[in-house]
């Protein structure tokens, strides 16, 4: 994955007829504005229990151009960008403690969970350009290719079980690698030790990814997100420039199989999958130098 950046640059670069007179190429940096766009989950009662604000992150990385006039021309770019967005789940739950036996002990209640998501991307636009004076509009497709994948926060669970016993509220911290979390339930070392209903449960102090949810190596983004681009950009002198640019996503950005609900369980206790359509949504604000 290390070469995989070069590699897409010259490939990028062989798209292109090179002269003196038509090509050029430079860089561009600036800030994210990211946020993931999609449907709620809905309460019993119709109210929305999620949702997403926008967290900030960075781009980075080289634009080759090809003007075939001084007005009109394409641009590929090869990017490093940080996406995702502060998520938030506040309302009616339920969750599944273990005892000492391996043993499900049932609850319903209230969640709230507070979670950052970090996704960074390879990502490659490839843009129509049209240049009028020192202003420039650009418009075309996006690849983005999932490179690594974190999220950090903190849960907090209060409620009762199936015999009406009450659970005080108890907070576990989450540091997830969608990556490289596997399922664990058992192995925990850090552990809050409470007995409920007569039987003595673990209550991990930390959490990873898939704990009491997917077993495997299941993970829940994709690794290809297709989305449109748009953008503005002033030029400043004839090589430096600021603009602004917006890029959303057409493609489903998590795995229906790795997505179930935070609401409630099946009449089997089984978990519910989501089938919904996620999307990115990312505001980039950029400083560029074109050679």
């Amino acid at each position: 994955m290390n070469r995989l950046p070069i590699v897409l640059f010259f490939a990028i670069l062989g798209f292109f007829p090179l002269t003196a007179q038509e090509f050029s190429a430079g860089f561009r940096a600036g800030i994210n504005f990211a946020s993931i766009s999609g449907p709620s989950e809905m309460s019993s009662t119709g109210s929305e229990l999620e949702d997403y604000k926008f967290s900030n992150g960075f781009h980075v990385g080289a634009t080759v151009n090809y003007f075939f006039n001084d007005y009109f021309g394409l641009r590929a770019e090869l990017l490093y960008s940080q996406k995702g967005g502060d998520y938030n789940y506040n309302g009616e739950s339920f969750w599944i403690l273990y005892t000492e036996d391996d043993n499900p002990l049932y609850l319903t209640g209230s969640r709230n969970t507070s979670l950052s998501i970090t996704n960074s991307y390879i990502d490659i636009p490839l843009m129509a350009v049209g240049r009028y004076g020192r202003v420039e509009l650009s418009g075309g497709l996006n690849l983005g290719i999932l490179v690594s994948s974190r999220g950090s926060g903190e849960l907090v669970f209060s409620g009762q079980t199936a015999s009406g016993t009450s659970v005080d509220p108890f907070t576990i911290a989450l540091e997830f690698n969608y990556f490289d979390d596997t399922f664990r339930r058992t192995d925990i070392n850090e552990v809050d030790i409470r007995d409920i209903d007569g039987q003595t449960v673990e209550i991990p102090r930390t959490l990873g990814a898939n704990f009491q949810e997917l077993e495997g190596d299941q993970k829940l983004f994709n690794t290809l997100d297709l989305g449109l681009i748009g953008g503005l950009a002033f030029f400043l002198n004839q090589g430096l420039y600021v603009g602004m640019r917006v890029n959303y996503g057409l493609s489903d950005l998590t795995k229906t199989e790795s997505d179930p609900s935070r609401r409630t369980l099946d009449e089997d206790n089984n978990l519910i999958f989501r089938d919904d359509k996620d999307r990115n949504l990312t505001l980039q604000a950029s400083v560029g130098f074109s050679f």
